[in-house]
């Protein structure tokens, strides 16, 4: 599945517009009107602008312009400091020559349509990332050792960037990223050079740095756009309790304020800007606390050691950098910084050949042969050619020619307000709808994926959101595609059971279509499907086997209805293992010749059903509660109302009058003719058509419960156990996070409540409550558990607790932390007064054609299964009788694949529900 990149051309033109058009309210909604905003400063933990409003900066970092790192340009391997990508260069095309490449890159990198840009995508601040060696000279080179030669380029290129930003109302962040010598080991952040002094070795380089700044803060000190100095970037280096930085840092500061008493001074800690040891308490009443943020996990307790340093030194926090990673990611954690009044820059704005970014720089055949010769698997390019390609390369980087992104910006803005998915491209039907482009939107809108983030800072476990690394920055996997028949030069891949994709469709005509399908798989197990406004449209159709992931057929999957005006499709992964690329809709007939009929029928909550029909329905066709019959083990119950949804016109909602549970058996009837489609097509009848029970599955007390069988939770991981009994247990828990279960108190009394716990160091705890459905809230305990010796080193802690029998919401809310938690186990302390079932089973679960029934009980019982496809028509059923123990064979080998619901009840109403997954 993996090839070699190939970049498409899009018009780029018509992409910014678009962006502009879709985020230009976000600009009027999330900024400040910036005009006459002045100086901005720090008050306590704010910061304020000269009227004394809070100001949230929301900024981009321009990464590669002033300072180029070899991983932004793909020379990491072989090149990474800037010092050495320069001296590759100057030795194909020769000194003149690459100094004609380095002038045109600073003059087209950043120019005043990247500030345009930046301002009408939700952006209020831009980061400057300098380098010394444009402001002056290398202690290397001074012609009087101790002296400093300031140079023009540096000042002019900041002025210039500084005009624009004044024009276009942002604020610059001035950013010293390569300090004199180099600030730090890892050579590609700082341009640092091994075999010269650092800055921490050098006396000179530091005392270039000092005045360095102090020129910068003369220059700007009366520029009210500029919003403050960022004195050093991302020191790594080991600094004994880090004083030699404190004291840079408060020479520098005491330089910068001998001419510029206004500015913020931003400072950022040891260690890639996270470590602030030696950097406490602030030495300046104007100053911020500027740390970094990658790969972590986007909860509160990843920045929670930097709000207790702004809690307990009073000042505020800006978040320097961060990015690198997914929309999913870059969503999350902008949420969480602005939920904390934490301002923020991303990174960088340019990458070659990027989907992490606003812009990625196309990557050319020439420059992909230069890469090849300077890793050693090409000959040597003609100096000319050479010379061609990078000057070539220098008009690639200008934002006209560059690939916009706009899913990274409507995840970084649009998303922050917003859960509704948006087109990304104008999918028109009937035509072409391509696979790649589906919707804007958050994971579980717009699409769902079951790898969306890399978080491995947190997990040590690099993940890959998107494997081909092209196209979009979201958790779907694209790759270049090598079909050559209705392609936009790209496939979605490395699709997973249950992943799916949503398509605003603009449908031009009513009509009823065929969908063709290219599709390339290296076996026959694949299966899709597809809905229509939330309501299926399809079955599970199978994917023909093409001999191979890039050998393209095309597939049918006919008769969808699709009514004029804007549908939204959703396209199903109902079994991995085949590549899509695109979708063209075919017109095959009026809509009147398919049937109008219920699709499926699913339980909403407690007291809701949907039923999901085929085609749309009249808005103005009259629904009453007497069109329909529910019922519930059997037995007709209340149907409150009947009306259609909000949110799709092929949905009815039926409000029932009884509260319904995870183990009901539901029926639906409608035996009416009042029911029209958009087309004037009436309702086929349908009698006791299955309704799939949704609900959250009920746990009863007393027994056992597992901690990942919540119903609902946040912030909760699971990891494998090694205790007794095996399975998950939940881990890497913060203060805040919680966990919810739908229980049965099956008996009033006294229970011994007991818990599954392990910690390696420190004391844990929770709070356990019950919620009854009028929303009553008992607290039922607090536990406290103390540390067992190790993450998976088991200990059971017990209390006594007595509790009410009824239906609740168990809550456990995580006070304190850390610890690990396997299961809570209820014990009755009555007598039992009747015996229990020991166990029910079907397996194997996926099934070829034999499933095997397992039951044994402590008496006698009386036990039917009933098998209804994913449509409610029932296909299997058999009633035995009275025994204590069945183990029996179930010949089920006419089914087609695909997935079943399994009830099996017993004679005292105990149900049980699997879901049956048939393979071929």
């Amino acid at each position: 599945m993996h090839q070699v990149i190939r970049f498409t051309r899009i018009n780029n033109r018509a992409i910014l517009h678009l962006c502009a058009g879709l985020l230009f309210f976000l600009s009027l909604t999330m900024t400040h009107a910036l005009k006459g905003q002045g100086f901005l400063r720090t008050d306590g933990q704010r910061i304020v602008t000269e009227s004394g409003d809070d100001f949230l900066l929301r900024g981009m970092g321009l990464g590669g312009w002033m300072l180029q790192e070899g991983y932004m340009l793909q020379t990491a391997e072989f090149a990474n400091a800037q010092h050495k990508i320069r001296e590759r260069i100057t030795d194909l095309i020769g000194e003149q020559r690459a100094q004609e490449f380095y002038d045109a890159w600073l003059e087209n990198h950043v120019t005043e349509a990247d500030v345009i840009a930046l301002k009408s995508w939700g952006f209020n601040s831009i980061r400057l990332p300098m380098h010394y060696n444009l402001f002056t000279l290398p202690i290397q080179q001074e012609p009087v050792e101790g002296e400093h030669t300031w140079l023009d380029k540096g000042i002019q290129l900041t002025d210039r960037l500084l005009e624009w930003c004044e024009k276009h109302e942002m604020y610059l962040v001035l950013d010293l990223h390569a300090a004199p010598g180099g600030q730090g080991q890892d050579e590609g952040i700082s341009d640092y050079d091994p075999l010269l002094p650092s800055l921490w070795e050098s006396a000179a380089n530091q005392d270039k740095t000092v005045a360095l700044w102090r020129r910068l803060a003369d220059h700007y000190k009366d520029s009210p756009w500029i919003a403050g100095y960022d004195l050093i970037n991302e020191t790594n280096w080991n600094i004994p309790g880090g004083t030699a930085l404190r004291n840079l840092y408060g020479r520098i500061t005491e330089a910068i304020r001998e001419v510029d008493q206004r500015h913020i001074i931003f400072i950022e800690g040891n260690w890639f800007a996270n470590d602030f040891t030696g950097l406490t308490p602030p030495w300046d009443d104007n100053m911020v606390y500027s740390p970094h943020k990658y790969w972590s996990f986007n909860d509160q307790n990843s920045i929670q050691w930097v709000l207790d340093l702004r809690a307990e030194h009073n000042v505020p926090l800006y978040l320097g950098e961060s990015g690198e990673n997914s929309n999913v990611w870059f969503q999350e954690a902008i949420q969480l910084l602005e939920d904390n009044n934490i301002g923020w820059a991303w990174w960088p704005m340019k990458k070659i050949e990027d989907i992490a970014g606003p812009l990625s720089i196309q990557k050319t055949e020439g420059y992909e042969r230069l890469l090849n010769f300077w890793k050693g698997n090409a000959a040597r390019p003609d100096a000319d050619e050479a010379y061609a390609t990078l000057m070539d390369l220098t008009d690639k980087i200008k934002i006209e020619n560059c690939r916009i992104q706009p899913d990274v910006m409507d995840a970084m803005f649009r998303q922050q307000l917003s859960d509704v998915t948006i087109p990304y491209s104008a999918n028109q039907v009937p035509g072409i709808v391509y696979a790649t482009d589906f919707d804007m939107g958050a994971e579980g809108q717009a699409y769902a994926d079951n790898v969306t983030a890399n978080f491995h800072v947190s997990t040590n476990n690099f993940t890959a959101w998107n494997n081909g690394w092209v196209y979009r920055n979201d958790g779907v996997d694209i790759e270049p595609c090598e079909d050559d028949v209705k392609t936009n030069g790209f496939n979605v891949g490395w699709q997973d059971n249950g992943e799916w994709m949503k398509y605003t469709l603009d449908v031009q005509e009513s009509a009823t279509y065929d969908i063709h399908l290219r599709v390339a798989s290296t076996g026959a197990e694949g299966r899709l499907s597809f809905e229509v406004d939330g309501s299926p449209a399809t079955e599970a159709f199978p994917v023909p086997q093409t001999g191979g992931f890039q050998a393209w057929q095309t597939m049918i999957v006919p008769d969808v209805v699709l009514e004029a005006g804007s549908r939204v499709l959703t396209y199903n992964v109902e079994a991995e293992g085949f590549n899509l690329s695109s979708m063209d809709f075919v017109p095959s007939g009026a809509t009147t010749a398919i049937p109008f009929r219920i699709n499926r029928a699913l339980t909403l909550d407690n007291n809701n059903i949907l039923l999901q029909f085929n085609k749309a329905m009249e808005v103005s066709t009259a629904l009453t509660n007497s069109d329909f019959i529910i019922e519930v083990d059997g037995a007709p119950i209340e149907v409150l109302s009947a009306r259609l949804s909000a949110d799709s016109d092929r949905i009815i909602v039926l409000e029932v009058g009884s509260r319904l549970r995870s183990d009901d058996q539901i029926r639906v009837s409608y035996n009416q003719a009042n029911i029209l489609s958009v087309d004037q097509t009436e309702l086929v009848s349908f009698t006791r058509f299955f309704v799939e029970n949704t609900l959250d599955p009920i746990l009863f007390i007393p027994g056992l419960i597992q901690s990942e069988d919540w119903a609902s939770a946040e912030g909760i991981e699971l990891e494998s156990t090694v205790d007794i009994g095996l399975g998950q247990n939940i881990a890497f828990l913060d203060p805040g996070d919680y966990l919810e279960y739908e229980v049965t108190v099956e008996r009033t009394g006294p229970y011994v409540v007991r818990y599954r716990v392990a910690s390696e160091w420190g004391t844990g705890q929770i709070r356990v409550s019950l919620t009854d459905p009028q929303g009553q809230v008992t607290v039922l305990d607090e536990p406290i558990f103390p540390p067992t010796g190790g993450w998976q080193i088991w200990q059971t802690i017990e209390s006594e607790q007595d509790i009410t029998a009824g239906d609740y919401r168990l809550r456990i809310d995580i006070l304190q932390s850390p610890f690990n938690m396997n299961w809570i186990e209820f014990e009755s302390l009555l007598e039992e007064e009747e015996p229990l079932e020991l166990g029910i089973s079907v397996f194997p679960n996926p099934f070829v054609e034999n499933l095997t029934l397992q039951a044994v009980f402590t008496g006698p019982r009386r036990l039917t299964y009933d098998v209804h496809d994913m449509m409610g028509r029932l296909v299997a059923s058999k009633d035995y009788p009275f025994s204590e123990q069945i183990v029996e064979p179930l010949d089920l080998p006419d089914l087609a694949p695909g997935l079943y619901v399994m009830t099996l009840s017993l004679e005292n109403g105990q149900k049980y529900q699997y879901t049956l997954m048939k393979t071929d």
